[in-house]
């Protein structure tokens, strides 16, 4: 059985999709609308850049989203249809359109306000983000919670493999938590170039906002069963999906959880469906005896296509 795994903030890069756009006629009818539909040259940004303009949350969240749907569309063109879908934070967006969710069109209108939620709740209410490796989950959340304690705001954010955590939230607590850890044997802690810290209560706005909106989306049963960020249970109702789509922002990503949760149903083929390679890395540290593809270029994704076919 095949899943296809949608990647979050981090993985773009200047001039993800541009050999995509130009091979593929699917590719660039795509593109061209989400330009219009945007009102802004996106794909500008993501041909050309600068980096740190396509860094920016409001722009990056959108470039993933739209790498995803395209190598989606081709995948799908050539018969590949997945079992089992997943994303990793935003990609569990681009993971509901795809299951048609939510359609195309409110999927690339919202991603584009998450961003700019998210980068308002990162001005107002500013915090970090830090990969910690080499410490245990168990123990990593022991940590955070002896912070907490003394009134500052710092919790898991990721839950990514079995030895690399995510923690979020104020400067000073994530500070603390990383110099803790050092301390106490992790390998080493890596700051994160976001604009905020997500999927902490310093988000609270901004998914309030984006609560509001989505009340006036429609929201379809899925075509897909989809295992979640939040719980890493399997959804096949749309009423759970509202539930999970209230605390995407707040809640921690229990990606270790969903991996193992789709080992358990028996997907042996992974496809990482976007720019970059984190999930596919991340995988392959989890458990290297699944095949796992990407599809981060055009070259790439015809290699996926002769693996998947064979």
């Amino acid at each position: 059985m095949i899943a296809f795994l949608y990647p979050g903030q981090g993985s773009q890069f200047v001039g993800m999709c541009m050999d995509f756009y130009f091979h593929f006629d699917k590719a660039r009818k795509l593109l061209d609308e989400a330009n219009e539909i945007l009102g802004i040259n996106i794909t500008r940004i993501m041909f050309n850049g600068p980096d740190q303009e396509l860094k920016e949350t409001k722009n990056a969240q959108v470039a993933i989203f739209l790498h995803s749907m395209v190598v989606s569309s081709l995948l799908f063109e050539e018969g590949i249809v997945p079992n089992y879908i997943a994303g990793h934070s935003l990609g569990e967006h681009s993971a509901l359109v795809i299951a048609g969710v939510i359609s195309l069109g409110d999927g690339l209108k919202l991603i584009r306000l998450r961003g700019e939620l998210m980068t308002e709740a990162g001005i107002h209410s500013p915090g970090k983000m830090a990969a910690i490796i080499g410490l245990s989950f168990d123990r990593v959340n022991e940590i955070c919670k002896n912070v907490s304690s003394n009134n500052v705001i710092v919790n898991i954010a990721n839950h990514n493999t079995s030895s690399q955590v995510v923690v979020s939230g104020e400067s000073e607590g994530v500070r603390n938590v990383c110099e803790i850890a050092i301390n106490s044997g992790a390998k080493r802690v890596v700051f994160l170039p976001v604009s905020g810290a997500f999927h902490s209560s310093l988000m609270e706005e901004a998914q309030q906002s984006f609560q509001n909106v989505l009340e006036n989306i429609k929201i379809r049963e899925p075509e897909f069963p989809i295992v979640t960020n939040t719980s890493a249970e399997v959804i096949f109702k749309k009423e759970k999906i509202k539930e999970e789509l209230r605390n995407t922002m707040l809640s921690p990503v229990r990606w270790f959880e969903s991996m193992q949760r789709m080992y358990e149903l028996g997907i042996d083929t992974f496809v990482e469906v976007g720019p970059g390679k984190i999930l596919k890395g991340l995988l392959l540290e989890i458990d290297r005896k699944r095949k796992v593809f990407s599809t981060f270029d055009v070259k790439q994704f015809h290699y996926t296509m002769k693996g998947l076919k064979s």
